[in-house]
């Protein structure tokens, strides 16, 4: 858990200047110490338009988990757009 969770403030510190950069360079600035910057930005990720993508993911891979009906089908449900299922984590604006 340590390891992922290090590897995903690592990906979000790097990410552009996105609301938790930018949260953690400011209460930096103010020469804070690491936890207090970090603790910040963490806080700007909780809201719906900047975290709430990756609380899609999760919700999404917990539905997959949960309907027993396993990723190979819900990518084809995915292609389907008739079916309306949205696969999330992917489609970042930047890129």
């Amino acid at each position: 858990v340590s390891r992922a969770l290090e590897r995903l403030l690592i990906l979000h510190e790097d990410h552009e200047q996105n609301a938790s950069t930018s949260t953690v360079r400011l209460v930096g600035s103010t020469e804070a110490n690491m936890f207090s910057s970090v603790s910040a930005g963490i806080g700007a990720l909780f809201g719906p338009l900047h975290g709430g993508a990756n609380e899609a993911v999760l919700s999404m891979l917990g539905r997959i988990r949960d309907s027993g009906e396993g990723v190979d089908r819900y990518v084809e449900r995915v292609k389907n757009k008739e079916d309306g299922v949205r696969l999330m984590g992917f489609g970042h604006r930047v890129y």
